[in-house]
């Protein structure tokens, strides 16, 4: 045997006797086939083994995903009774960072479309169910990540059957039944008639109706960026008995529900994908920001990989990122600050969520993607604060927001897979994880398990 392929085989073979999943797939007219290939290279043995270690390190981590995701079915079927009669399925969720396996009874009502069934939950809550897919796996991540950030998100779950097949999500209603949910294409019509505020509902149709002949365009003007953003302002304070604070209120909310889609990779932001609950008593509306629902995270065909969109427009990222920064940062550097002073305990966090719910190929892609908004975040957030240094009261502030995230984090460590997942990023993570949020697990282990036992126990 020619030496140089003697020596590709021996370290073949010697890297397989380390990583025993793969050895498993690999047999040895399979090991001469990829010698074979990498000889045709005409590459130095150096860059050859190097060549081998990059193969090996991904399928390794792929074939320790995929039985990740297949130990969480054996691990579910180990914890949970049978089906009791009047139930039809398992619905699993996070509820204050805990994960909670519940029987329930889910009774499709209505069908909007393929993709989509109006569904009532055990007999009394409306819930939209809809069938497996990659976009819906990314729902379950999302209301995490909000919970994780303090951000409203539909109450979302995973449908299993009674063998704890996935089926599908589902997620709760947004409205109850003294509410009306309007989206805000439906919101503008709605202040078309009911608005009393003549010049500042005329501002918003003439905006609206401008950039709707138009069709989703993409932008460059900075000046339109800020326009974009205070058009749903404007309809807050068009809203008929609005108060001031209420006003300001949605306003700071919507704001960071801008900043949570830019963070997590929200594409589909248009004005139909959020919304209001409207109420009215004693012949006088109050008004609050719906939770976020239904967000596809990781491609649009009309998109490059740099841009989303936002409300009318499709716009870059990082220009909308400042724009948020940079005209409303009162209401967003809260929440700007929590994603980038918490990043080493964020990202490992998002990493296990991932591996929950994506299968590897999207499980990779969408970790590039935190971690380029990540860095993102983190330049665009310190140039703002060399111009506009923090304050003793915002230093104050953060900290108090620092510390409710360490609480809400503490229920996912005992979920957290601390097996090497990837030498470059999971081992760094998990001891992170560990080593910021320790002393806070300590203090409030036995509060939080008394938590999730009666959330758990819930009917």
């Amino acid at each position: 045997m020619d030496i140089k392929k003697q020596l590709l085989t021996e370290y073949i073979n010697g890297r397989l006797e380390k990583l025993t999943s793969l050895g498993q797939t690999y047999s040895p007219e399979k090991i001469n086939k990829l010698v074979n290939n990498l000889l045709k290279t005409n590459k130095e043995l150096p860059d050859l083994y190097q060549l081998i270690d990059n193969k090996f390190s991904s399928q390794a981590r792929k074939i320790t995903h995929n039985n990740h995701l297949s130990s969480l079915k054996e691990y579910y079927l180990s914890n949970i009774d049978k089906l009791k009669k009047g139930n039809n399925c398992y619905l699993l969720s996070y509820s204050q960072g805990g994960k909670v396996l519940e029987q329930a009874l889910v009774e499709d009502k209505t069908e909007v479309s393929l993709n989509l069934t109006i569904s009532i939950i055990n007999n009394k809550k409306l819930g939209y169910r809809k069938p497996n897919s990659k976009y819906n796996d990314y729902e379950l991540i999302m209301s995490d990540i909000a919970y994780l950030l303090n951000v409203r998100y539909a109450k979302t779950y995973r449908v299993f059957d009674k063998d704890m097949n996935p089926t599908g999500i589902l997620n709760e209603a947004l409205a109850s039944k003294d509410e009306r949910f309007l989206n805000f294409e439906e919101v503008y019509q709605y202040i078309k008639e009911e608005s009393p505020k003549f010049t500042l509902k005329n501002e918003i149709i003439t905006f609206h109706d401008k950039q709707i002949k138009k069709g989703l365009t993409r932008i460059t003007d900075k000046k339109l960026y800020k326009e974009n953003v205070d058009y749903v302002i404007k309809m807050f304070k068009a809203l008929p008995d609005i108060t001031d604070q209420n006003i300001k209120e949605l306003t700071k909310e919507y704001l960071n529900m801008k900043v949570f889609e830019l963070f997590t990779n929200s594409l589909n932001n248009d004005l139909t994908h959020y919304g209001l609950l409207i109420n009215k008593k004693e012949n006088k509306y109050t008004y609050e920001l719906a939770p976020l629902f239904n967000k596809n995270v990781t491609e649009k065909s009309e998109l490059n990989h740099n841009e989303t969109i936002c409300n009318f427009f499709i716009v870059n990222k990082k220009d909308l990122l400042h724009t948020l920064i940079s005209n409303y940062y009162e209401d967003t550097k809260e929440l700007c600050t929590l994603i980038t002073d918490n990043s080493e305990t964020l990202i490992p966090l998002i990493t296990q969520l991932m591996k929950e719910h994506l299968d590897y190929e999207e499980y990779e892609k969408y970790q590039v993607i935190i971690n380029e908004n990540m860095k993102m975040f983190n330049n665009e957030l310190s140039f703002k604060k060399t111009i506009e240094p923090d304050t003793n009261e915002d230093i104050k502030t953060y900290n108090n927001n620092d510390h409710k995230y360490n609480y809400r984090i503490c229920p996912y460590l005992d979920n957290y897979d601390y097996e090497a997942f990837d030498d470059n990023m999971s081992n760094k993570g998990s001891v992170i994880i560990f080593s910021a949020v320790v002393s806070v697990m300590i203090i409030t282990l036995a509060i939080i398990g008394v938590a999730i036992y009666v959330v758990s126990k819930t009917p």
